[in-house]
């Protein structure tokens, strides 16, 4: 899981703490760096003589990578081609002691210290709620900048270190404390604080030639997870955030277009309700044009017309009446219409001439039948009569 999670969260931000020990107290140097890509970008820089200072000055939410140095830490070359070097390294208890090498053509140089020494400066940082990921021991790490400094010696802490074709090949104790500094990425770094440059160096790209005690105490695990759990966690609040969010903004977009279709579906069917209310008044109505004949191809006008045009001039029309009402008119009350049915009413002296009229009105391609209602002679011998016809529907 560890290693997974390395791969995926990376401690990219970090501060280097240099403890120099020394006879009478402890100072403390600080650098905060910071890694994008390939790049190592110093942040800030700092020293320090006082521990609540640093812990003033220290981010406890940045991972911490411990480099100790000074009284009680021995640097010691081992060349393997001498076998008094060689018997040494193999008599080493390595489970009492804390280093961290340097390996250079067949040779190692080594900074070591007493166990105790790293473990009770681990516990002060560990008390002080201090992210520890890792401890360096010594100066030797300045080495991995050879290739950028490109000088034959270099300071580093408290030593000098010397190389002839860019390989380590010796160091000494600095007996002056002359500050130097070296260009290195378009960084500036003094000597003071090369040591802790190049723990950076190995702490981001892990060189085979660099060995050092694994202290299985450190907390890289649990800084690991704190991280993930803080980018993880952040993700999924920032997510949640998002989601209610849109959730809210989703249920107001569909708040409004669901009120808008309720007031749409209102409109509706008020407006389907009032279309069923008008198809009842229009088949009302068109049953009643139907009734009274108006509906007919042929215009009412056309009936009386064509009536009229055939009255002999012997026979008077007393009355006329298409689609006849079959009650009394009255209000609030539905008329009621004798459809397709004219009714004439008229007087003659002719009885002849009538018949003759009647045959003729029998020939109208609009008349289905006729009845005579009635017909009777009043006392000066007049005939007055009652006609109906019946129309055809056309």
């Amino acid at each position: 899981m560890v290693a997974i999670l390395s791969k995926i969260i990376k401690l990219n931000h970090l501060h280097v703490i240099g403890v120099i020990k020394t006879e009478d107290s402890d100072f403390y140097n600080v650098m905060t760096v910071k890694k994008d890509g390939s790049k190592i970008t110093v942040a800030d820089k700092a020293v320090f003589t006082n521990y609540t200072e640093l812990l003033d000055y220290i981010d406890k939410r940045l991972p911490v990578i411990l480099v100790v140095d000074g009284k009680g830490v021995l640097n010691k070359k081992i060349d393997f081609s001498v076998e008094a070097d060689v018997s040494w390294y193999k008599n080493i208890d390595f489970g009492s002691i804390y280093f961290t090498s340097f390996a250079s053509k067949g040779q190692s140089f080594m900074s070591f210290c007493r166990k105790n020494i790293v473990s009770e400066i681990v516990l002060a940082f560990s008390k002080s709620n201090l992210q520890l990921a890792e401890v360096y021991i010594g100066s030797f790490l300045s080495a991995l900048l050879e290739g950028e400094i490109q000088n034959e010696t270099i300071l580093s802490g408290g030593l000098v270190l010397e190389f002839h074709e860019q390989k380590l090949v010796g160091f000494t104790k600095r007996t002056e404390q002359v500050e130097v500094n070296y260009t290195i990425a378009q960084e500036t770094i003094s000597s003071v604080f090369l040591p802790l440059y190049g723990a950076v160096i190995h702490f981001f790209v892990q060189q085979k030639k660099v060995e050092k005690t694994v202290n299985h105490g450190l907390q890289t695990d649990e800084i690991l997870y704190k991280k993930a759990f803080n980018v993880f966690g952040g993700v999924m609040i920032v997510a949640f955030l998002v989601s209610l969010l849109s959730s809210y903004l989703l249920i107001q977009y569909y708040g409004s277009e669901n009120a808008a279709l309720n007031l749409k579906n209102v409109y509706s069917n008020q407006s389907y309700q009032l279309i069923l209310d008008m198809e009842k008044q229009k088949e009302h109505k068109l049953s009643i044009l139907r009734e009274s004949g108006s509906l007919s191809s042929k215009f009412l006008t056309y009936y009386s017309y064509s009536i009229i045009k055939e009255v002999p001039n012997d026979i008077s029309l007393t009355e006329l009446t298409i689609s006849p009402v079959l009650s009394e008119i009255k209000t609030n009350k539905r008329l009621e219409f004798m459809s397709q049915t004219i009714v004439i009413k008229g007087e003659t002296f002719n009885e002849f001439s009538f018949n003759n009229w009647l045959i003729d009105l029998k020939k109208m391609d609009w008349l289905q039948d006729f009845e005579i209602k009635s017909i009777k002679k009043d006392k000066k011998n007049k005939s007055v009569f009652e006609v109906i016809i019946k129309t055809k529907n056309v």
